[in-house]
């Protein structure tokens, strides 16, 4: 096994500890993972949670959760989803723009500078993982940056340092857990991204394009995914005889 394979499993079998102890620590509270992101107030759809969303100060990476309307989803099995941000006003970093044709005379197009989105989390009713997903630049307003950029961001995503902190763990070790699934993730990205722009043309604005939403999905299965991660851990060796 190489040295990085090695190093990227570890990685992943301490993420897998770290939200079983989540885990652990919320049964024994007799608490849900989303009470610690709404808190005591009435769930609302589109809301964001929390209001003013959650930024670590010293790694400048940035989450919020919302849940969409039935009505805009009604096939969707998640109570809603966490979507993350890399800030850089708080810290500066390398990134590379995706070139977008311009705009007809006299058109305009708004977007933060200071932010790219990375991927989203579903969650269901319990606060488990169930899909991790990518969306098109108009629904987060966001910078538009190429795959490596994002890829390269999602790669360093902390948010140790902010509260809620037991979310905030949570969140940066399912990072850690499915770091090669959200690499794919990305790539299908930018697969899809290159599809569109092939089969509308060299004018199409993907960035305006309000008929797609979501760019790439891939669904987890959380529980086998821990247990796969730890089982290393439990081997028993066995003695030479």
């Amino acid at each position: 096994m190489s040295r990085d394979r090695a190093s990227a499993g570890h990685r992943r079998q301490r993420a897998a500890a770290r939200l079983v102890q989540c885990y652990e620590t919320l049964a024994k509270r007799n608490e849900n993972l989303l009470q610690h992101v709404v808190g005591d107030s009435a769930f609302e759809c589109w809301r964001r949670y929390p209001c003013d969303d959650v930024i670590d100060p010293r790694s400048g990476f940035q989450y919020f959760y919302h849940a969409h309307s039935p009505d805009d989803r009604p096939d969707a099995i998640e109570n809603g989803h966490f979507h993350t941000f890399a800030r850089l006003d708080h810290r500066t970093r390398r990134v590379d723009d995706w070139p977008v044709p311009p705009l007809a005379q006299g058109g305009k197009s708004e977007w933060d500078p200071t932010s790219v989105h990375l991927v989203a989390v579903s969650v269901d009713a319990h606060g488990l993982p169930t899909d991790i997903f990518t969306v098109n630049q108009w629904v987060t307003g966001d910078r538009w940056c190429d795959d490596a950029s994002v890829a390269r961001l999602a790669s360093a995503f902390d948010v140790d340092g902010a509260r809620p902190a037991l979310v905030s763990a949570w969140l940066g070790s399912i990072f850690a857990l499915y770091e090669a699934e959200i690499r794919g993730l990305i790539r299908d990205r930018g697969k899809r991204v290159q599809a569109l722009i092939a089969s509308h043309g060299p004018d199409y604005r993907i960035t305006d394009d309000r008929a797609v939403e979501m760019l790439s999905a891939r669904p987890l299965s959380f529980s086998a995914d821990v247990e796969a991660a730890l089982r290393p851990m439990r081997r028993v060796p066995t003695s030479r005889l």
